[in-house]
């Protein structure tokens, strides 16, 4: 009778045994949630893209021309107190101009000229200087300008501390919907974030009355963080 009970023992522990590791390795039940935040700064920096556009009747003349008229973009941004480590060419070409066609024309396009762009990419790290530099360098030839950007200078802590107002964003929120749903909010099981920037809000700041009037807008510093709470 001793090997029929024994037998018996083991095959009830062996059923028990995956049931037991089953309710081991059960997945916790989990809330995620994801939390918000952004801070407001006013930009104190700006870059911007500038050019010199030349045509001529031949590319050399183009280009010499091209070249004298940049020189002297060059000479004022250096006595606008611009470092060079804030100067950058973007793109230098050099492209024929065509004669216009009539529908009826045949034969190869006649070539009337040549066209030298020449852009550089500038950074302007005083703000209040940013009007008066436009206006000198359309004076000192110049004659595109485009791509503003704004910026803050303190970015890296001005992220930071958006990216703490969104985990604190998360964690309220995680605690309401606990609360609301009778559960207990347990360990954080992982966290993830994101950050950006949002469009600068209207604001107006102008230079004084000859230069460019500039608005610099406000900017919003936000970043997102989800949190994965363990609940009981």
């Amino acid at each position: 009778m001793r090997y029929p009970l024994l037998l018996a023992f083991a095959v009830l522990l062996t059923n028990a045994i995956p049931a037991m590791a089953d309710a081991n390795d059960r997945a916790p039940r989990t809330l995620s949630v994801t939390g918000a935040g952004a801070v407001q700064a006013v930009p104190d920096m700006a870059d911007i893209t500038i050019g010199v556009t030349v045509v001529a009747p031949t590319a050399r003349a183009a280009l010499d021309a091209n070249n004298a008229q940049t020189t002297k973009v060059f000479a004022f941004l250096q006595s606008a107190g611009v470092a060079a480590r804030d100067m950058q060419s973007t793109n230098l070409s050099v492209s024929p101009q065509y004669r216009s066609r009539r529908p009826n024309d045949s034969g190869h396009p006649e070539i009337i000229g040549y066209m030298v762009n020449n852009n550089l990419r500038v950074a302007v790290r005083k703000l209040e200087a940013f009007g008066s530099i436009l206006d000198g360098v359309v004076t000192a030839g110049a004659n595109n300008i485009n791509g503003i950007r704004f910026d803050v200078s303190e970015r890296t802590s001005l992220a930071r501390k958006a990216m703490a107002n969104a985990v604190k964003d998360a964690i309220a929120q995680a605690t309401n919907i606990a609360n609301a749903a009778g559960v207990k909010l347990g360990p954080i099981l992982s966290i993830s974030q994101s950050g950006g920037r949002r469009p600068p809000q209207a604001f107006l700041a102008r230079s004084a009355s000859k230069d460019v009037p500039i608005a610099a807008g406000e900017l919003s510093i936000g970043a997102s963080a989800s949190i994965v709470f363990e609940i009981d």
